[in-house]
């Protein structure tokens, strides 16, 4: 046989309580107290009000009612952190279901059909249908009718002896039959227009939830961009920073060559003039090389949809243009380029003038910090999906400190500028940029005097930006 109470939920199941729905089960136990005072008090009034024989029955109906709320009261504080809302429910259920026989007991010895106590049926539908399903409490509505029209009959044809308040009269004829219709009406009518309000409240209440759950995911949202914002203006800043020093330093040191010039100090024809006008040429160099790579990176990142995007882009052929490029470079320091491509890495679109500087520079670099002798491999993987290109150095290696800021614009280690003390600092970053351009990343490993191994993953799949400049369509 099934029990009217529900099962405990399965072992590591979520239980959800509703906190709402468990005070309303608490506020109606303190009511149900003062329910069982008021019965209580009208048996010890019987007499006065010229009905004797309240005393003994409304005093075991009190005692009853006392005694079905301290076990409701008990089992709800004994699990309220257990029950599900499942659970709660039946609780409610059994708990009206109680009150109702309870009342249709006190109406039938308070004057039947003719008892004030009957609001109470209204009173408890109303309660009933805040807390419990409106199909529910139209069944209860339905019981409740069925149990006041049985009464109705059986004190009618003397099964059950009418009581009566006062002087009233034994029988109230077709004056009880207009009260049991209105009642059936007031109940049903309850139930109708409270579940109305009902449902309209919690659907109100459900869309101001979901509102305010919208609401605070749109202000999270905010706060991110707003602190994307801050880091984006003290990049900015301090962008505009390193690159007012980047170019202030060699333009200072030109200007004072050219003073020392004009003012006739050094005669431009002398050995000394000539070593002065070929450091003023060099640091122009490096001024130019600075302003190259801004330029390159300025054109990587702001001319995605002007850059010429090309279909079927051979990442080997593109790697092996590099190579061989900075091959007299590598002789003239002894390095040794060694190459390892295992697959045929295609990306479907790509700008091939960002990648082969990327990489040119990416290779410059492992060749510019390697040591004499040294070896930097270049290696080319291919899944079904991405490419992964790495290139390793035995060379000085980036500090620990630097490693997370590496790919700024103008990082740069003091060994490094040591080595080479004309480097713009932006290699790594324009390698970064240009890899982000194509939907990859990029990554760096490196110990100090061992060498660095930087690693770009490209997916083959990336499609240009909306609205790019698209040269060779891919083949289908």
């Amino acid at each position: 046989m099934r029990s009217w109470w529900p099962s405990e939920p399965e072992p590591g199941r979520a239980v959800r309580v509703s906190p709402e729905f468990l005070g309303q089960l608490r506020w109606f136990g303190r009511l149900r107290w003062l329910a069982t005072g008021g019965l209580a008090l009208a048996s010890l009034a019987g007499s006065w009000i010229g009905a004797p024989r309240l005393w003994p029955s409304l005093c075991l109906l009190a005692a009853f009612v006392g005694a079905y709320n301290l076990i409701f009261c008990f089992v709800l504080r004994r699990g309220r952190e257990s029950y599900s809302d499942l659970q709660l429910r039946a609780l409610g259920i059994a708990e009206i279901t109680l009150d109702l026989v309870a009342l249709l007991i006190a109406v039938h010895f308070t004057g039947g059909l003719m008892s004030p106590v009957v609001v109470f049926f209204v009173f408890h539908m109303a309660i009933g249908t805040t807390m419990l399903s409106t199909a529910t409490m139209y069944r209860m509505a339905a019981a409740i009718c069925a149990g006041l029209a049985a009464l109705h009959l059986m004190e009618g044809s003397g099964l059950l002896a009418r009581q009566t308040i006062g002087a009233g009269a034994a029988e109230c004829g077709r004056l009880c039959d207009l009260n049991l219709i209105a009642i059936m009406v007031a109940v049903f009518g309850t139930v109708y227009l409270t579940g109305t309000v009902t449902r309209a409240s919690r659907r109100k209440s459900v869309e101001l939830r979901q509102a305010t759950l919208q609401l605070q995911s749109r202000t999270l949202q905010l706060e991110r961009v707003l602190e994307e914002i801050r880091d984006l203006e003290r990049r900015k800043s301090h962008y505009m920073r390193i690159s007012a020093h980047q170019l202030r330093s060699p333009l200072g040191t030109i200007k004072t060559v050219l003073q020392v010039l004009t003012q006739g100090f050094v005669n431009p024809g002398s050995r000394r003039g000539r070593r002065v006008l070929a450091g003023a040429v060099e640091r122009t160099d490096h001024l130019l090389a600075i302003a190259n790579d801004l330029l390159e990176l300025a054109k990587i990142r702001e001319g995605q949809e002007r850059a010429p995007w090309t279909g079927d882009v051979d990442l080997n052929q593109v790697l092996t243009d590099a190579l061989d490029a900075l091959q007299p470079f590598a002789r003239s320091r002894r390095i040794d380029l060694a190459r390892s491509f295992e697959g045929e890495g295609t990306l479907a679109w790509g700008v091939v003038p960002d990648l082969r500087f990327a990489f040119e520079n990416l290779i410059d670099n492992a060749i510019r910090y390697s040591q004499a002798g040294g070896e930097v491999r270049v290696s080319v993987a291919v899944s079904e999906e991405r490419a992964t290109i790495s290139v390793t150095d035995q060379g000085i290696g980036v500090p620990e400190e630097l490693q997370a800021e590496v790919f700024l614009e103008f990082v740069r280690g003091p060994e490094a500028r040591r080595i080479a003390p004309n480097g713009t600092g932006l290699g790594l970053t324009i390698v970064k940029a240009a890899t982000e351009l194509h939907g990859g990343a990029v990554s760096l490993t490196s110990r100090t005097g061992v060498g660095t191994t930087v690693t770009i993953s490209l997916p083959l799949r990336n499609a240009p930006p909306p609205g790019a400049r698209r040269g060779v369509v891919p083949a289908a």
